[in-house]
Formats: structure tokens, C-alpha cells, sequence
């Protein structure tokens, strides 16, 4: 039996090569909302609400808006976004409760429920699949942001 010895960069290639590709997603936000495009810094500011609670304009409260177990979109958003770890992210929301019983962000389990919810809420912000947004889902909330 003949032994492959693979060096280091040839073994970064490989593994490379194969690994999954990170989805692109869509940050979303409710057609009423006057934003229009938003900067990964803004996003993130807006989705913690770490300095404002309330949008601008519209006056109505920021509502973060996650998945419920994660997922390749959620990764990203938490990597690329927000630069932090899903157990980061909890721990971020229970100690705003703690603190000041700043309700948690909105979970749900689908791309679908997201578009839906984030249409119906003036003050939401969310992350979905960009593939998701078919013409129906686009004529219901604003892409303020795409990530890949």
C-alpha cells in the first residue's frame, strides 16, 4: 500500500476545494423603513441595539429578527456582521434582559417566517438566504445589504 503524504498547503487546497461555499444573504428591513442601504457597522449597531432602540424616522422600536437553530445564513451574519459567536450573541440578549428587560431578538425557523414577519413589523431587521427573495418576497421588505 502505497502511503500520500500531503504537505500543509496541499492539504489547505483540498480542504478548500471542497468546503461548502457560504451562502450570500440579505439583510432585510420593513418597506417602511427609510433606510435604503445600510453598512455592515450600521447593521450591526441597528441589530444590537447598541446605540439607538428606536429607528430613526419611523420611530418605531428595533426588533432583531434570528434564526431559531443555526444555520450556514446565520453563521455568516454572525461572523461577517457581527463579528461574533452564537454563544456570544446569547449571551449578549440575556444580559440586556438582565439589565434592562430589553425583550430578545424574534426567532424564527425559516427564511419565509423571517420575510413575513420582518413585512409585517415597521421596526424589524433580519437575515435571509438572498435566494429567498422571490418578486413576492422583495414587493414585502427593503434589502438594505447583501453579504457573501
Amino acid at each position: 500500500m502505497k502511503k500520500i503524504l500531503l504537505t500543509l498547503p496541499l492539504l489547505v487546497i483540498l480542504l478548500t476545494a471542497f468546503a461548502p461555499a457560504s451562502p450570500e444573504i440579505a439583510i432585510i428591513v420593513n418597506k417602511e423603513n427609510t433606510s435604503d442601504k445600510l453598512s455592515a457597522g450600521e447593521v450591526k449597531l441597528y441589530w444590537l441595539r447598541k446605540i439607538k432602540k428606536r429607528w430613526p424616522d419611523i420611530n418605531k422600536n428595533i426588533k432583531p429578527v434570528d434564526r431559531k437553530t443555526s444555520c450556514s445564513e446565520q453563521e455568516v451574519f454572525y461572523a461577517k456582521v457581527l463579528g461574533m459567536s452564537a454563544s456570544d450573541i446569547e449571551t449578549y440578549f440575556t444580559q440586556k434582559q438582565y439589565e434592562s428587560a430589553e425583550k430578545p431578538q424574534d426567532k424564527f425557523a425559516s427564511d419565509a417566517a423571517i420575510i413575513d414577519f420582518v413585512a409585517d413589523e415597521p421596526g424589524a431587521i433580519g437575515f435571509v438566504n438572498i435566494s429567498s427573495l422571490s418578486a413576492d418576497a422583495k414587493a414585502k421588505v427593503k434589502v438594505v445589504l447583501t453579504i457573501q
